[in-house]
């Protein structure tokens, strides 16, 4: 049975440049003394809600959990700083210095989300003793890609993706003018103040690119296209204690480009989730939940993880028991 709704803080922290960052504490009713402070980065385009489940899952352990929307997503306003992982990953470390600067970490993060805890390890490599385990979700060394494969169909969705791609980075003002126009309802209507409802949360997940403006998705777009891993050495600290996963169906960041992530960081270990797409975390929102618990619970021996044979040259994947 699903736990209740944890009590929720919704507080604000500065970045660098002063942005005003929306971060949401759950409090679990129970917490436990050896508890690790549990941090969820969400990916482009949503809001700290796609974590709202995973929220509930955790603190009915008695784990605190802080999430947060990142800049230009739901209530986080743009600022005036780049919209890059470079700077994402230090308002990841702003708000960490803020609300969690002692005691053990378990962090999880979400294709962008994935990217900025890669780049925040590789700038923060003091803060790794601290870490009890990391759990990235669709996540790549070599950036997103339009193309995810090489048949007809992902030929076509390439071609697509360009397009829009190229329209939304070439004319964001008239993209952000015909957004104004569609239907409230419609997923990629452009409103980007959100409503009051809900003000003890983030927006609802489903309405998270309602709230970012085109140019600032095209920005996304071009950081994640152009992303490369650097300093893969710093995650390599965290052996076992390093779990990737990728959905076998994911159009957007293939489980090719995790598993090939996988073979550089060679204490990790991966799992790859049979007849899931990229909304991995929204989809298996117990099965994500159980393996951050099982870090946060603190060290312990971790079984080993056969290969999957769709990946023969990866650690995989096996559930955990």
């Amino acid at each position: 049975m699903l736990n209740p709704p944890p009590a929720t803080k919704v507080l604000s922290v500065s970045a660098a440049d002063g942005t005003p960052l929306s971060v949401y504490r759950d409090i679990p009713t129970h917490p436990r003394s050896d508890g690790a402070t549990i941090v969820l980065v969400h990916g482009a385009s949503v809001t700290a809600d796609l974590w709202r489940v995973h929220a509930r899952h955790l603190t009915g352990l008695g784990f605190s959990v802080v999430r947060y929307d990142q800049r230009a997503h739901g209530r986080s306003p743009r600022g005036d700083a780049p919209l890059t992982i470079e700077q994402l990953a230090d308002d990841l470390h702003q708000i960490m210095r803020a609300l969690a600067p002692t005691g053990p970490l378990v962090l999880a993060g979400h294709s962008l989300g994935a990217l900025v805890l890669q780049e925040f390890a590789a700038l923060h490599p003091q803060l790794l003793p601290r870490i009890r385990g990391v759990v990235l979700l669709s996540a790549t060394a070599h950036g997103a890609s339009v193309l995810p494969g090489r048949s007809p169909r992902a030929l076509l969705l390439a071609a697509g993706r360009g397009l829009f791609a190229l329209v939304c980075t070439q004319a964001p003002r008239a993209v952000d003018l015909v957004r104004r126009l569609l239907p409230d309802t419609h997923r990629y209507a452009l409103t980007p103040h959100p409503s009051a409802e809900q003000a003890e949360g983030p927006p609802p997940c489903r309405h998270g690119v309602r709230h970012t403006h085109t140019a600032d998705l095209a920005a996304l777009w071009q950081s994640l296209r152009h992303y490369r891993a650097r300093h893969l050495h710093a995650l390599e600290h965290l052996g076992g204690r390093l779990l990737l996963m990728a959905g076998a169906d994911d159009q957007h960041i293939p489980a090719a480009h995790t598993a090939q992530l996988a073979e550089r960081l060679t204490a990790a270990r991966l799992e790859i989730v049979p007849r899931t797409t990229h909304a991995l975390p929204i989809r298996h929102p117990a099965l994500i939940s159980a393996r951050i618990a099982h870090l946060a619970a603190g060290p312990h021996p971790l079984p080993r993880l056969a290969k999957d044979p769709s990946f023969p040259n990866s650690p995989l994947s096996e559930p955990f028991h």
